[in-house]
């Protein structure tokens, strides 16, 4: 009769406790290639006064493969960054004119920063006027681009992001 008892020995093969898969298992890959796509994913920070603005930078942005933030002003885009909120932006996009603090301003405050010095920063403007633009990419700006922002614009921008 002892040997008609089941055995416990074999349970622990199927036991969710296991903790490496098969090598032949293959639903462990989409996981790992997932996670790489999301590492390798840029985050590029964009501020606008304007929401229309914001959402046709956003669409062009994300249409090209970057993770997007949007916010409405300079002020809330120093807040986020300088609270950690934000840590792993690549990039940050920015309007010139803004109430409260320029795109120009938001530049000047990211470069004098320690801490995000090295965030490329790229002002866009409606406005073609070059003392503007030769002031900004004086001051560390990686690019001057002029609205309305087009999907060419943002393949250009591949290069500067870090």
């Amino acid at each position: 009769m002892a040997a008609a008892a089941p055995s416990p020995a074999p349970v622990p093969s199927s036991s969710p406790k296991v903790a490496s898969p098969k090598a032949g298992d293959r639903k462990v890959v989409p996981v790992t290639v997932a996670e790489e796509v999301v590492l390798e994913e840029k985050h590029v920070l964009a501020v606008d006064d304007s929401s229309v603005d914001r959402a046709i930078i956003a669409k062009i942005l994300r249409s090209s493969k970057y993770r997007v933030t949007t916010v409405e002003s300079a002020t809330r885009a120093l807040e986020l960054l300088g609270l950690g909120l934000l840590p792993d932006v690549n990039m940050i996009i920015t309007d010139y004119w803004m109430p409260g603090m320029t795109g120009y301003e938001l530049l000047k405050r990211v470069k004098e920063s320690s801490k995000l010095k090295e965030i490329p920063v790229v002002i866009m403007s409606s406005e073609n006027v070059p003392n503007r633009i030769s002031r900004c990419l004086e001051e560390g700006a990686e690019d001057f681009l002029l609205k309305p922002v087009r999907p060419s614009d943002v393949s250009r921008l591949c290069n500067r992001i870090r």
